[in-house]
């Protein structure tokens, strides 16, 4: 499964401040792009598309966030997270056209964004049909992580709770997708849910 994001915000900080917690949590960030043009120039010069769009509504350009995720969903079959600030009724209709995830309102934290994806891959996930029940081969320890991780808790967060060090919560997560021969967290976290 693609475990790629694009990420789409005009404001950099905010922008590098995703992404940094996206690649702290292994997936693959694309990005970031702060217009339409930007992004559609990122997705198109990929190789794979960008399973999931992390997208602002109000960008950089002609074209705003809600109908560009419109055109990102119908061209490369991104699933849409909107993060933004806006709550009114005009740019809440203009983003629920496109069907997203998740509407996710600034400020927002790491825990929202991370459930936010979590959700936008159990999604992929179904559509794919990756429903065969199977055993996972987990430790209470991983079983414990992968519990909080399905839960939105950065790697940071699971090691201040348990008292490791984060290379260590990675290891455990790397050593439970070795062993279970799955090639991403969200897709361990979804079998999970037929575990609990």
């Amino acid at each position: 499964m693609n475990k790629s994001i694009l990420v789409i915000e005009d404001e950099l900080i905010t922008a590098e401040s995703i992404a940094e917690l996206l690649r702290d949590e292994e997936y693959l960030v694309s990005g970031p792009a702060k217009s339409a043009d930007e992004a559609l120039a990122i997705c198109d010069s990929l190789q794979h598309s960008p399973a999931i769009a992390l997208c602002d509504i109000n960008i950089k350009g002609k074209v705003n966030g809600a109908e560009l995720a419109k055109q990102l969903k119908s061209r490369f079959g991104c699933e849409i997270i909107f993060l933004t600030a806006y709550t009114d009724t005009g740019s809440l209709q203009a983003a629920f056209e496109s069907e997203p995830v998740m509407y996710v309102v600034k400020p927002y934290s790491d825990i929202q964004l991370l459930v936010a994806v979590q959700l936008a891959f159990h999604k992929i996930l179904k559509k794919e049909n990756n429903t065969a029940v199977r055993k996972l081969d987990l430790t209470q320890r991983e079983r414990e992580i992968a519990g909080w991780v399905a839960e939105g808790l950065s790697s940071k967060q699971i090691a201040a709770q348990l008292k490791i060090s984060i290379e260590t919560v990675k290891t455990h997560r790397r050593r439970m997708l070795q062993k279970n021969n799955i090639s991403n967290f969200p897709h361990l976290v979804y079998l999970l849910k037929d575990h609990i």
